[in-house]
């Protein structure tokens, strides 16, 4: 049985990995089963068809079985790479990689994207069990997105509401991103969505702020407002409150408005606020990502 182990967000403690080995030992695994994948959420991009990026409290660790594979995802942050390798190098029979995104990436024979339901991604190995690699660059998604713009002469602007200016200031970050990134709208109110970005009353009214319909209507809206190629959206409930049995803490709807396409997408993001927040950047981005590239 493959036990696969996804470390994001905070470094991986001597403690951690006991826990990872204790748990291992308990089901009876060899240690050779494992394999290990580090990087931050964002970099996370593509996933094999045999492993699943499950959410998990970054408190815990969460299991899943699935057709006789398991998928332990646990917290990770960037840096110290050789720290890591270190600690992986004792445990006999582990290897373990960084992955690192780029443009320049073509899913091997056996790979493929797959959504899984954090909206997050990440790479898998080929079945003969090697390690796939974007690339040793190690560009964040925001600039392979924006040289991806500037390469075909693209524009880009954000309506934003639950992410409140983060993903144009993720843009932003960029140096030169002014080549690409026209502006913002921050439409946190209803009154901003109708009066600036024309959302239609109506829409709000029958199918309110955290909508499917809302997110196609602004994202359309800040596109024609700015001239731009592509307008992106977001709209949801970031938590702690605010949210009903019908629209759950977390639940985002994000848009990508292109000149001969809509698209929209629904997710329920399992974080605290600004973690919901930044996973709603990523996912869009992403998405934004595979559509320049004709994925």
């Amino acid at each position: 049985m493959g036990f696969t182990v996804y470390f994001v967000r905070t470094f991986p403690t001597e403690g951690s990995l006991k826990k990872v080995f204790n748990l291992m030992a308990d089901l009876g695994w060899e240690v050779d089963a494992v394999r290990f994948y580090f990087g931050r959420a964002a970099d996370l991009l593509g996933l094999a068809e045999d492993a699943v990026i499950i959410s998990a409290d970054f408190e815990e660790v969460s299991l899943l079985f699935n057709e006789g594979k398991v998928n332990l995802y646990l917290p990770f942050s960037t840096a110290r790479w050789e720290e890591v390798e270190e600690l992986l190098k004792r445990r006999i029979g582990i290897f373990a990689t960084y992955l690192r995104p780029s443009d320049e990436f073509d899913p091997p024979e056996g790979l493929k994207f797959v959504r899984n339901e954090t909206g997050l991604y990440a790479v898998g190995s080929k079945p003969e069990g090697d390690f796939v690699w974007y690339t040793e660059r190690g560009e964040p998604l925001e600039k392979v997105v924006g040289d991806l713009l500037r390469e075909k002469g693209f524009t880009v602007a954000t309506a934003e509401s639950c992410t409140g200016g983060l993903l144009a200031s993720t843009l932003v970050s960029v140096p030169g991103s002014s080549d690409y990134f026209k502006g913002s709208v921050v439409a946190y109110s209803n009154e901003v969505k109708e009066k600036v970005l024309g959302v239609s009353p109506e829409t709000l009214k029958l199918h309110g702020a955290v909508s499917a319909q809302t997110a196609r209507e602004m994202a359309e809206g800040v596109r024609r407002l700015l001239g731009t190629d592509f307008g992106l959206s977001t709209t949801g409930i970031a938590g702690p409150g605010g949210g009903t049995p019908q629209k759950p803490v977390g639940l985002t709807y994000m848009a990508l408005s292109a000149p001969d396409d809509i698209l929209v997408f629904r997710e329920v993001f399992p974080y605290d606020r600004n973690q919901n927040r930044l996973s709603a950047v990523y996912y869009l981005l992403f998405e934004l990502y595979k559509y320049l590239k004709g994925l």
